[in-house]
């Protein structure tokens, strides 16, 4: 069975959310992660979590912010990676060095009960070149009056206005419209006010990795991790 997503704890290093994930693997320093590495094939990871202590955080040869990057071929186009720094920790730059070698574009940070930090972050997507259509206008070298004004060369329709949020939270693209017609998160039904019976299915397959892994509008947000099938519990 191919691995689909992985758990790495660094050291003394645990996490509760370790159960959920189809392989756990236990190391003890930076050589052990980079050799780990070889045993996964290309695009065969859309989800990873890296769990290190924050005593182990600032040790290159424990935790090498320089490894990830390595990583990267065996993530899926559509890939979160997580790291959990268990205890107090006041300095996360090697963790924000790690995605940042990585490519990877920052999505999330959160503290849980225990003090633990979660940072998530998720490949950048290729942006699409778009073209701005500009407005015909006729210059004149001789005369200073028609020296074109650089903003109104923009159309109008260019810069159109942010869509409706909510106060549920800015970063719900699901508020401020109506529900999905094939909505799974739930919402759909909580506004109906009919009864949710079968427990919400996940539409990206990530939601019972835990919080680091879901979305804004998850309704399994807050809720610990579990293994796929078990939603209802």
């Amino acid at each position: 069975m191919t691995t689909r997503n992985l758990c790495i704890q660094i050291g003394n290093a645990s996490s509760s959310d370790a159960g959920a994930f189809s392989k756990t693997a236990k190391i003890s320093n930076a050589a052990e992660f980079a050799t780990l590495r070889g045993e996964f094939s290309p695009s065969s990871l859309d989800a990873l979590l890296v769990v290190v202590s924050a005593d182990d955080l600032p040790k290159p040869d424990v935790f090498n912010p320089m490894d990830l990057a390595n990583w990267v071929s065996i993530l899926t186009a559509t890939a979160s990676v997580a790291i959990q720094v268990c205890g107090n920790c006041t300095d996360l730059q090697p963790v924000h060095t790690s995605f940042l070698l990585a490519g990877l574009a920052m999505a999330s940070e959160r503290k849980t009960a225990d003090g633990s930090r979660i940072l998530t972050a998720k490949r950048k997507a290729d942006a699409a070149a778009t073209s701005i259509p500009l407005k015909k206008v006729t210059v004149s070298l001789d005369d200073d009056e028609d020296m074109i004004n650089e903003d109104d060369l923009l159309n109008d329709d260019a810069l159109a206005p942010p869509p409706a949020m909510g106060a549920r939270t800015a970063g719900d693209d699901c508020d401020g419209r109506k529900p999905c017609d094939n909505c799974t998160c739930g919402r759909a039904d909580q506004e109906s006010g009919k009864p949710m019976e079968n427990a919400p299915s996940s539409s990206c397959g990530k939601c019972h990795l835990g919080d680091a892994f879901r979305c804004a509008s998850c309704p399994y947000l807050g809720k610990p991790a579990f293994k796929p099938g078990e939603e209802h519990l």
